[in-house]
């Protein structure tokens, strides 16, 4: 198979391989791979035995299967009859903790793609947000232990640091792959850097392609895969998405470039009789649509071929505009001494212009209570090739920019070189706010504002992104308001946004 083709996939849980219907071909003839939810309540003896006895069972059915763990993002508690503890650890946190037999356990047949940590970026940032609301005590257990200070860099360290060790302990176990999955637009690229592949959430509470430019951009920085997780859920409303919404979202990672895509959560997909029988839902029969169109298919390019034309710059601070009274604690890495300030918040104002407005400039999407929040939620937002990295993106990830956008706590003195010389060379627009100006640039700022020739290009210097001054400057570079165009090094795709924004039309 072209390695460049999308494998298609859906998710489901262990004990669901003993239902008939699991083996129908009307759902497993149609998926390339499946994730498989484990809760390992029993022993570590027999949960390695339902490991193997699952691995064996897709291995019958010829299909790869990832082995995806979220019982720990809900459990205060899960210590076995065996005494091992598999979320708990004793300086307080709480955490995965998989013992290598179980992980060996699972790569027997050699159809094992490796393990997924569901919404691991979630875990981290809100701090088992989950486990506090369940518990009486409404104890925090962070992930990992957190820096003892207010220094957004420092922890932001420490946590790429401790992400690294974990997402190495993983793989030593066997595991071939370490994946994520992320609700929220943030830790892509701390991932990214440590191993772990970027993947991301549509549909759900946010605009899916801005979520994918955002993991675009880790995954081509650091020459990762990118998975995609289409999501049925919408706040607390399951299903809270049509199935044509379902299957447009399936055909954006086709187009977009993506790798690897699963539906959540095949139970939608059929309904099952008092009688014993089933039958394939509108979801099941989107998804199957879906997959005989695009199954296999040689699309010719993948993410490693996407060429932006629009990046933003800026250091993983975790910042997507928490800051409601009810859930979003406003803090920076999970860590209550790091309040998010101007600079964590600049790229949210970058994200309001080039989507043409469509998203908040306070926040990301439909995640947190807000005026903005109560619109009608859509998949699709204008977006003109748009990817955006962390502060240490090199030169060559760069050169296909026409429009670059600096923010953030801080960006690497090699990349602000590199930026400089894409200006000069390439006719590079740059929108920065004075501190990650050139010198001779900083000379030439009057209350707030330059426009600078630069050799081919040139510096906008502004205190906010989306300031008049500036939008009426770049428009020409920000594309159509009802369009997405998904430019790569051979093919250039638009897609035309449809009314509703849950579906579009391939131009």
């Amino acid at each position: 198979m072209n390695n460049k083709n999308l494998l298609i996939g859906y998710n489901t849980f262990a004990n669901c391989i003993k239902e008939p219907s699991f083996f129908d071909p009307a759902l497993t003839g149609h998926a390339d791979w499946v994730l498989c939810h484990f809760d390992p309540r029993e022993s570590v003896e027999n949960s390695c035995k339902q490991a193997n006895e699952t691995a064996q069972r897709f291995d019958e059915l010829g299909m790869d299967f990832v082995a995806n763990f979220e019982f720990m993002n809900f459990s205060e508690h899960y210590t076995t009859d065996d005494g091992y503890d598999w979320c708990n650890h004793p300086d307080g946190t709480h955490r995965l903790n998989l013992p290598e037999e179980y992980v060996h356990a699972f790569a027997k047949h050699g159809n094992f793609i490796g393990i997924m940590h569901d919404e691991m970026e979630h875990v981290i940032i809100n701090r088992n947000l989950s486990i506090a609301l369940n518990n009486k005590k409404k104890r925090i257990y962070p992930m990992f232990p957190l820096y003892n200070g207010k220094d957004v860099i420092a922890q932001g360290e420490l946590c790429s640091s401790q992400v690294k060790e974990f997402s190495d302990s993983i793989k030593a176990m066997g595991a071939p792959v370490f994946a994520g999955e992320h609700v929220f637009p943030v830790l892509f690229h701390t991932f990214a850097r440590n191993g772990i592949i970027p993947n991301f959430k549509s549909q759900k509470e946010n605009f899916s392609n801005l979520m994918f430019a955002v993991a675009a951009g880790a995954a081509l920085q650091y020459k990762t895969p990118l998975w995609n997780c289409v999501d049925l859920w919408h706040v607390l409303t399951y299903p809270g998405h049509s199935a044509d919404e379902m299957y447009h979202n399936l055909l954006f990672a086709y187009y977009a470039g993506v790798n690897r895509v699963y539906v959540e959560a095949s139970n939608q997909f059929y309904k099952t009789h008092k009688d014993g029988s089933y039958e394939l839902t509108e979801y099941g029969k989107q998804f199957n649509r879906f997959a005989n169109e695009y199954k296999g298919k040689d699309r010719g390019y993948d993410i490693q071929d996407y060429r932006p034309e629009i990046g933003i710059v800026r250091y993983d601070d975790t910042f997507w505009g928490q800051n409601d009274p009810f859930m979003w604690a406003p803090i920076l890495f999970g860590n209550k001494n790091i309040k998010p300030d101007k600079k964590a918040k600049e790229w949210l104002r970058v994200l309001h212009v080039v989507s043409h407005k469509s998203t908040s400039k306070h926040g990301f999407g439909w995640n947190k209570i807000s005026p903005w929040s109560l619109r009608k939620h859509r998949s699709f937002a204008p977006m003109n090739a748009l990817a955006v990295f962390d502060d240490r993106v090199e030169k060559d990830v760069l050169e296909s920019l026409s429009l670059c956008f600096l923010c953030g706590y801080k960006i690497e003195t090699s990349t602000l070189t590199a930026v400089e010389e894409l200006v000069k060379e390439k006719g590079l627009t740059v929108v920065t706010p004075t501190r990650f100006a050139p010198d001779f640039v900083k000379k030439q700022v009057k209350f707030g504002f330059a426009d600078i020739k630069d050799g081919k290009g040139r510096w906008i210097v502004a205190r906010k992104a989306d300031d008049l001054r500036v939008t009426r400057r770049i428009r020409h570079l920000l594309g159509n308001k009802d369009e997405i165009r998904l430019r790569f090094s051979e093919e250039e795709i638009i897609l035309k946004i449809a009314h509703d924004g849950d579906g579009f039309f391939v131009k």
